[in-house]
């Protein structure tokens, strides 16, 4: 079926010529990619039933799409099942950083496969180029994936993520953080949950079953606004040649997540009733495959993968406290160590569990043997994808890393002896942000009063407390966020309110919970990233044991 078009409009337009009918301008669809990234250097033209690799991979439709590439469903005729194929820009920087994408997702794929945190990093599967009309297009295949964790956290604004849920999946980032780590020598550096992804229990009946119901890939053709010349700094606009360029740019279709029920299909566990999740976003689809370049990275889908202005410029520190502090409950008295909630959302009622009912079971006569329990399947796996910025431990290649809200306290001084347990401080603020349904820092500028790095650093003390002075220099930015003594240089006024006050005062959790979140969460928090416990300490502790019966692991 070919794809439907809209309607040529048409607009009256006075010109110095005097009035004529012409072409409404076409406009990129909608949350889609620009038509002007489709000159040289850019993305690939590519239609439905388009083929790559002598033929191997059919075109069935787009899942998404990113800044460096287009996202694609596709159809592997050698294996008869379906892949997602990134088609990168043709640019050589964005080859060169595909490349080196490459070398680290076949390094991933290849050194432990027997590893438990094996299966919870993306699976990749091919690697290849394409010629196309604008020059040689880098192609990376992987796994098909659901929705990401932000979908989850959304559907689950009001209450947070229920915690037996949350242990379920701290757990599994634990153990894929703990290969990264541990087997691969790699530091992930952008730990968020737009990179943490739903894998799809038996994937290829899933996409057959979506497939069938889904509506037909719809497009429009767009005109490719001619690409400028530069030269000293001059814009030099091409002369028309007559010949004007068109795109098809398809609307994304990135798979429906699987829903609680599905996941249990093959599980003792079915519970009944459970719909289908809501379709994941196509950013979320492609944070899966797409890489930000390595020294300047591009933003996340909520925020700034790394911002600039550290600090006020200099001048009389002000007295006020830090925008995340503004937002404690007033009866918070003020002191002189630390601690933060973060956005001003409804408090969280706790969580009441339930353990699901047993049918009563009658044995026949004669009874027969006792059969041996087999394995629960966990209702949900999640997979750590989108690797474009990992790095060996002891060879950065950048020192530029971490979305702002995951970002830990020695790469927001700018220290350049960080490791793995950086990862480990970005996967307690996520952790937390699934119980919480918000994040743990948030920090804010004020003006020229003081810059997001120190609101930053106000929060990190206002939570768990002051730290010593040797952690807090020995990086670029130490002396624009702290003076001679160790003191913030422009907050001055700090509240303290713990964690485990945070839990009972703002989320109502009971203290004996939240002092059981406290003893998993705080050595994943300890400032000294020398002293931060390994995702491989953490992966055991106590408070990630979960009761597989629980009806919470099913609210999904």
């Amino acid at each position: 079926m070919a794809p439907t078009q809209p309607c040529a409009k048409y607009q009256y337009v006075l010109t110095s010529a005097g009035p004529k009918i012409l072409p409404v301008p076409d406009a990129p669809p909608k949350d889609e990619e620009s038509p002007a990234d489709y000159n040289a250097g850019g993305y690939l033209q590519i239609n439905l039933h388009h083929s790559f690799k002598d033929g191997r991979y059919l075109v069935v439709r787009k899942l998404g799409w990113g800044h460096f590439s287009t996202v694609w469903l596709v159809k592997d005729t050698h294996t008869s099942r379906h892949s997602a194929l990134k088609v990168v820009k043709s640019a050589g920087r964005y080859a060169e950083t595909a490349r080196d994408e490459i070398k680290l997702l076949s390094q991933v794929r290849d050194e432990s496969p027997g590893h438990p945190g094996r299966d919870h990093v993306v699976a990749f599967l091919d690697s290849f180029q394409h010629v196309g009309p604008e020059g040689v297009h880098v192609c990376i295949v992987c796994e098909p994936l659901g929705e990401n964790l932000l979908a989850l956290i959304e559907r689950h604004k009001k209450a947070g993520v229920p915690p037996a849920l949350v242990k379920l999946i701290a757990r599994q980032i634990l153990l894929g953080l703990e290969y990264l780590h541990d087997e691969c020598d790699l530091v992930h550096t952008d730990i968020k949950p737009e990179n943490i992804m739903i894998s799809i229990p038996d994937v290829e009946a899933h996409i057959q079953a979506e497939l069938s119901i889904s509506p037909s890939p719809r497009s429009r053709k767009v005109g490719v606004p001619p690409k400028n010349l530069t030269r000293s700094g001059m814009a030099i606009p091409r002369l028309a040649t007559g010949r004007d360029r068109h795109v098809q740019i398809f609307d994304s279709q990135p798979l429906a997540s699987p829903s609680p029920a599905s996941s249990a299909a093959s599980s003792p566990m079915v519970r009944p009733g459970l719909q289908m999740s809501r379709m994941v976003s196509a950013q979320s689809v492609h944070s899966l495959l797409d890489k930000k370049g390595k020294g300047k990275q591009g933003s996340g889908s909520r925020s700034e993968l790394s911002d600039s202005g550290s600090s006020a410029s200099a001048g009389t520190p002000p007295l006020g406290p830090s925008l995340l502090t503004q937002t404690a409950p007033h009866n918070v008295a003020h002191r002189s160590a630390s601690p933060h909630g973060s956005g001003s959302r409804s408090p969280r009622a706790s969580h009441t569990r339930q353990s699901s009912s047993q049918s009563t079971y009658r044995a026949p006569s004669p009874p027969p043997p006792t059969p041996t329990p087999s394995p629960v399947a966990p209702p949900m796996t999640i997979k750590i994808a989108d690797l474009g910025n990992a790095t060996p431990t002891h060879k950065h290649y950048t020192e530029d890393i971490q979305t702002r809200q995951y970002r830990s306290p020695e790469v927001i001084v700018g220290r350049t002896d960080w490791g793995p347990t950086a990862d480990v401080w970005s996967a307690a603020c996520v952790i937390f942000e699934l119980l919480a349904a918000e994040y743990l820092f948030d920090p804010q500028s004020q003006g020229g009063v003081f810059g997001k790095d120190d609101d930053h650093m106000a929060q990190v003390i206002e939570l768990l407390g002051d730290f010593d002075a040797e952690v807090k220099f020995g990086g670029r930015f130490s002396r624009d966020i702290f003076d001679s003594s160790g003191a913030l240089r422009y907050i001055r006024s700090l509240k303290p309110w713990p964690l485990k006050r945070v839990m009972v005062e703002k989320y109502a959790w009971a203290e004996e919970d939240a002092a059981a979140l406290c003893e998993f969460l705080e050595p994943m928090l300890v400032v000294d990233h020398r002293k931060r416990k390994h995702a491989r300490d953490m992966k055991d502790h106590p408070w990630l044991a979960v009761d597989m019966d629980s009806e919470e692991l099913w609210k999904w």
